[in-house]
């Protein structure tokens, strides 16, 4: 249905997608341990909780907080 609406659309494997996720994180995460590497000071860490109602499963975020050298506010979650 997809394909009639959009002629461009290619369908991909379950797979792909998997692979490409983690590919991502990989990078992200890897992004995220150079610029805390550069943090002059400080690291704030902050926690949110979330639940599902529906399936009732838990997640949880954490969010890093810091001032680089140019003493601007940088985050990552």
């Amino acid at each position: 249905m997809i394909k009639i609406a959009n002629s461009n659309f290619k369908n991909i494997s379950r797979h792909t997608v998997a692979r490409d996720v983690l590919m991502y994180y990989a990078k992200d995460r890897d992004h995220v341990k150079e610029e805390l590497a550069k943090a002059p000071g400080l690291i704030c860490l902050t926690s949110n909780n979330w639940n599902s109602e529906h399936t009732n499963d838990e997640y949880i975020c954490i969010t890093t907080h810091w001032i680089d050298k140019d003493w601007k506010l940088q985050r990552e979650s």
